[in-house]
């Protein structure tokens, strides 16, 4: 059986196509006198219509000689071929419009090689040729392929850019797709882009889809790393190469996973010009206290410092609480200390305001006064069997009060030991917390 497609009796009622890369790439060059003639005529050929000179001129409104112009022009860039009936240099001559794509992917017809090197000035001829040495069925499938991965068709510069990267470079095209999948999945779909990308891969010797992934997955590790650090520091440049070797040690060598990295990123907060150095030394500091403590940089410390500060706290709340127990206990047994220690607190209020007033005769007298009243102090608690210090504050570390800290600022030598009863204080504090729950 035969099948058959109804014509169209009326043309203006049919439609015709024209090619993605006349309207992407011939026209947009044009004068557009000369694209209102090709696509007219265009529209006269798709229903075997014919059409004189100058019943075109009058039907688009373009003039005779400047018809005459655009077929010559359009003859040049390959697109038609002028057939005459008479001889070459006559008027009248038949416009056979050439198949675009055919040329593009390096299969043309037996008529239209006649045109040679008349495809499209310049490189054009070059890609039809490179065409043919690469293989037209590899071509066509490669192009299409990219075209559908781009949601786009191809211009001319960039089909000669992909056979660069096949002909010049010696990509597989397994290996080119893999590179233009790679460049649209990161945002990037500049052809400058994904050649940079491809040369680097074939100048590394990833040849093949293996070798590619493979160097893709430990890449992308790193990349993300870098990314997150970066954005985690508000800074939206790449790093330097010094700065990814010192990352690099933080995974490789310290060992630290991810989110511990990002929490010292945040340390960064507080200060000015956050950067890699400074995160480097506290990640270098908590791997130190990780050392010491046996335990992986990863795990949080059994007493985090938020938690030895409050242990801290209460450790210099206690000492005044007691030494204010054994001052009420001496007043009621040595009323005579009471005294002075209110003697001594109206001094030290007179002396404050001799200091603001710059009177320096009167602060020296106050000075004087008490010194003598924390002599009559001493003694009177030696006499009833007390030692001197007994009504001051009882700290377990002399050195830094129980502050944790010692006089340059740094940490007290006392911490370590600290944290340790801080562990013990924390869990009988929870257990009191659930009795009272209870």
């Amino acid at each position: 059986m035969k099948y058959i497609k109804a014509k169209v009796k009326n043309p203006y009622l049919g439609d015709m196509q024209v090619e993605n890369f006349f309207i992407s790439e011939l026209m947009p060059d044009a004068p557009g006198d000369y694209t209102k003639v090709y696509l007219y005529g265009r529209f006269l050929a798709e229903h075997g219509e014919s059409m004189s000179i100058q019943s075109m001129s009058r039907q688009i409104d373009v003039s005779e000689g400047r018809i005459q112009e655009a077929w010559d022009y359009w003859e040049e860039y390959g697109a038609i071929k002028k057939r005459y009936i008479d001889g070459e240099g006559r008027l009248d001559f038949t416009v056979e419009f050439i198949n675009l794509k055919e040329l593009l992917y390096g299969n043309p017809s037996d008529d239209m090689s006649a045109i040679g090197e008349s495809v499209v000035p310049g490189a054009e001829a070059d890609r039809v040729g490179s065409a043919k040495a690469f293989g037209n069925d590899s071509l066509k499938e490669l192009l299409d392929q990219i075209e559908k991965k781009l949601a786009r068709p191809l211009g001319v510069s960039e089909l000669q850019i992909v056979i660069s990267w096949v002909e010049d470079l010696g990509a597989s095209p397994e290996v080119v797709l893999q590179g233009v999948d790679y460049c649209i999945g990161k945002g990037k779909s500049s052809f400058n882009y994904m050649t940079a990308v491809i040369e680097a891969w074939i100048d590394q010797g990833l040849d093949t889809q293996e070798k590619v992934q493979q160097y893709i997955e430990e890449y992308d590790q790193k990349f993300v790393r870098y990314r997150r650090v970066m954005q985690s520091l508000g800074l939206s440049r790449n790093p330097t190469e010094e700065e990814k070797r010192i990352m690099d040690t933080w995974f490789d060598d310290m060992g630290y996973r991810m989110d511990k990295v990002l929490e010292a990123c945040s340390t960064t907060a507080g200060i000015s010009n956050p950067n890699i150095k400074y995160v480097n030394r506290v990640l270098a500091n908590w791997k130190d206290e990780a050392v010491k403590e046996s335990r992986d940089v990863n795990e949080k410390p059994k007493v985090s410092n938020t938690v030895l500060k409050e242990y801290y706290d209460y450790l210099r709340d206690k000492a005044d609480r007691e030494a204010e127990e054994r001052r009420q206990q001496i007043y009621v047994e040595i009323p005579e200390i009471k005294a002075i220690d209110e003697n001594m607190r109206e001094i030290g209020i007179r002396l404050a305001k001799s200091l603001l007033s710059k009177d320096g005769d009167q602060g020296a007298n106050l000075n004087a006064q008490l010194e003598r009243l924390n002599e009559d102090r001493a003694i009177a608690l030696v006499e009833n069997g007390y030692d001197v210090n007994y009504t001051d504050p009882r700290y377990r570390c002399k050195r830094c009060n129980d502050t944790g800290l010692a006089e340059m600022g740094g940490p007290c030598d006392c911490r370590e030991i600290r944290r340790g009863e801080a562990e013990i204080w924390l869990i009988e504090k929870e257990a009191a917390g659930k009795e009272n729950q209870g």
